[in-house]
């Protein structure tokens, strides 16, 4: 099975649709997507229904939960905030509907997929360094768990004499008796210093990964994030993937 994964689609049309057009010419048998399809971005409606033609799965991130009440948004900073409001006042009722409908975390065989983190999901964690991992790796079994959130791919491991290790690579293959977390970055705001879009192959015969980095229109999105008002500190992040 070769599973293309996405994260963080934040209502970034262009993104999206750059994205899912590589997707074509790859050979994939399903899409998962790992949860904030809204957000940020200019193009809620859209991007929501773009991925439920495209996903077999569609998982729950906050920035989805939060502009249809599902959560509290208090600890937001005031650029999400922001974001949030204005994309609640313009979803449909059919897509916030949707959106509350979402699950939290998803498994398959030995993949496990979850927006944030897999102990608590609800919580809405973040695995940014070993220490984070390392608590991680106690509350699933599988044999890897695919996350996003962050917005900066990173892969943790975890040896059988449960040694850790982070990793950097874009494409390996992953090992027998090794177990994994990996953050696959995200479509719509990359935050690793890279400004293209970033999602991840994995095939489950061959235990092959890989990430992929593709360039999208930014200055289009930019333009519509300006028309609609949303916070100019949002649009100037994309063009330098911060």
């Amino acid at each position: 099975m070769r599973y293309a994964i996405l994260s963080d689609i934040h209502g970034n049309l262009e993104a999206l649709e750059a994205v899912l057009l590589q997707i074509e010419n790859a050979s994939i048998d399903y899409i998962i997507c790992l949860g904030d399809v809204v957000g940020y971005g200019p193009n809620p409606n859209e991007c929501i229904e773009l991925i439920k033609q495209k996903a077999k799965i569609i998982l729950a991130g906050n920035h989805d939960y939060a502009p249809i009440g599902r959560i509290d948004t208090s600890f937001f900073n005031a650029y999400a905030k922001a974001a949030i409001r204005w994309t609640g006042e313009v979803l449909t009722e059919e897509n916030m509907a949707f959106l509350a409908g979402l699950p939290l975390q998803y498994k398959e065989g030995e993949v496990h997929f979850v927006h944030a983190t897999p102990h608590k999901p609800e919580q809405w964690d973040y695995i940014f360094y070993v220490d984070d991992a390392i608590q991680q790796f106690l509350s699933f079994s599988d044999r890897v768990c695919f996350v996003g959130h962050s917005h900066s791919p990173v892969i943790f491991s975890e040896l059988k004499r449960q040694e850790y290790h982070v990793l950097n690579e874009t494409a390996f293959c992953l090992e027998a008796g090794v177990r994994y977390i990996i953050n696959v970055g995200s479509v719509g705001q990359p935050r690793d210093l890279n400004p293209n879009s970033a999602y991840a192959v994995y095939d489950t015969d061959t235990g092959h990964y890989h990430l992929h980095r593709t360039e999208y229109d930014i200055v289009k999105t930019q333009m519509k994030m300006r028309a609609v008002g949303l916070p100019n500190f949002l649009i100037a992040r994309l063009q330098i993937g911060q």
